[in-house]
């Protein structure tokens, strides 16, 4: 007599479980059962993983610079090294949150459709994360920007506010969060982000036309000090553009697209850009002095060297701390800064004479040798 091994009465299913091919397509129209609930993983956190990717390699750079710069200015002000000490710290936290939202999407609930749609704790927090990391990295361009405009505070009082309202809207969305637990409750808020977003993005818009316009002013007249200002101008571009770019992609995204998380990729690598760009910054101003000396030459044959007190100006131009006294604009080169370079040759001469006197030798040359000092 056949058993029952399943426990379960032969009419409580409408599939024959004895039959293979019953079987397999009950699994299957269960498989796309389970698919239906899932939420499309492409443009959602499929999108987080690839830029979690790229933000690693980011964060690996950001290492790499911060120990560079610890090794190549060790005499900046504690200031200066607090805060870039700071920028890493938080970004060692924003890679730690990012990398816990892919492994607790898509390894710890790959197969739970209902925790795909509540947002997990460190989703939560990369929000507030990405505002800080911007906070802190334009304290440093605002710095700047006061020591450029010889201590003009209206170009920095924009700039603070446009901060404060970056970061006043971030901690919202992040309390905001914690409150709608699921995507789908928090989308009526999708506006606090759209203003963390446009925020950021003319902030970085206002700090590099103001340094531009600064940096225009600082021209001297001279060749290599304007080539010098050039230099500067297009790193103040570059660094601002970079972040403008992505931040302004992820104001898009969610705009048109909300229910996604391609804004939150995004974001994932814009806030390792900002980090990236100030680490750029400050470890540049090395090889940009380099640049402003190479060449530079005055007087006959470049007998001539740079004032090594000039040089240090030049360099505290580009710092952040107190008693900086950044670029003076319209500011002229003074020629007693370069030092006569004090050159001992010494000249010998040979003379050879052929005469009576010398006959009888085996050799019939005689070399006379003259030393004397120029």
């Amino acid at each position: 007599m056949a058993t029952n091994m399943t426990g379960l009465e032969p009419g409580g299913l409408p599939f024959n479980l004895t039959d293979p091919a019953q079987v397999e397509e009950a699994l299957a129209l269960l498989a796309a059962a389970v698919r239906a609930q899932l939420p499309p993983l492409q443009n959602t956190f499929g999108a987080y993983l690839i830029c979690t990717c790229l933000g690693c390699m980011l964060f690996g750079l950001t290492t790499h610079q911060t120990y560079r710069y610890y090794r190549l200015y060790p005499t900046d002000g504690w200031g200066l090294k607090t805060l870039v000490g700071l920028l890493l710290m938080l970004d060692v936290l924003h890679t730690i949150t990012s990398v816990h939202v892919c492994y607790y999407y898509l390894v710890t609930n790959y197969f739970n459709p209902e925790s795909m749609a509540i947002g997990v704790w460190s989703i939560r927090m990369g929000i507030v994360e990405t505002g800080l990391v911007i906070l802190v990295s334009h304290c440093f361009y605002a710095r700047r920007l006061y020591l450029l405009g010889n201590g003009h505070f209206f170009p920095v009082s924009i700039i603070a506010l446009l901060l404060l309202a970056e970061i006043g809207f971030s901690l919202a969305a992040t309390i905001e969060s914690f409150v709608q637990v699921t995507f789908e409750k928090f989308f009526p808020l999708q506006w606090l982000i759209w203003a963390v977003l446009a925020a950021a993005l003319l902030i970085d818009i206002v700090a590099t036309s103001i340094l531009t316009y600064y940096l225009r002013k600082s021209r001297t007249g001279f060749k290599r000090t304007d080539s010098m200002v050039d230099v500067l101008m297009v790193y103040a571009i570059n660094t601002g553009l970079s972040t403008s770019l992505l931040t302004f992609a992820a104001l898009i995204c969610a705009i048109v697209a909300p229910h996604t998380l391609i804004w939150a990729a995004l974001t994932v690598v814009g806030t390792k850009m900002y980090a990236n760009s100030l680490l750029a910054v400050l470890n540049s101003r090395r090889s940009l002095i380099d640049k402003g000396l190479e060449g530079f030459e005055t007087g006959s044959f470049g007998m001539k060297v740079i004032d090594p007190r000039a040089v240090d100006r030049a360099s505290h131009a580009l710092e952040f701390g107190p008693g900086s006294p950044g670029l003076v604009p319209r500011q002229k080169v003074n020629p007693s800064q370069t030092l006569q370079t004090v050159i001992d040759v010494k000249v010998t001469t040979e003379t050879y004479m052929d005469g009576p006197s010398a006959r009888g030798r085996p050799d019939s040359s005689v070399l006379a040798y003259s030393d004397r000092d120029v």
